[in-house]
């Protein structure tokens, strides 16, 4: 797959339907996922500390962090197929 994109902090990446945040320069699966983490240049909220309270009022992660070819991705635990089926019952979206 060719490199699509390049930023001055030096991340690249090639997927079409990823987002990069050129404030904080995190990467993000989907712009979806970056615009929960509110960028704006004032400081964006940091999607390793960020969280969402489930109806039955257990705290869990928004986002996990994936390790592929270019860097961390954060990715929504839905989206990762590589955790559990524990993990997915405990943080589904």
């Amino acid at each position: 797959m060719p490199l699509l994109a390049t930023c001055k902090c030096g991340r690249q990446w090639s997927g079409t339907v990823q987002a990069h945040c050129t404030v904080c320069h995190e990467h993000f699966s989907t712009v979806n996922n970056f615009d929960k983490h509110e960028p704006n240049r004032r400081g964006c909220k940091k999607p390793a500390q960020m969280v969402r309270k489930k109806l039955d009022g257990t705290v869990v992660p928004v986002f996990k962090a994936v390790e592929e070819r270019y860097g961390v991705t954060w990715v929504g635990w839905s989206e990762d197929t590589r955790f559990t089926e524990n993990e997915n019952e405990d943080n589904t979206e």
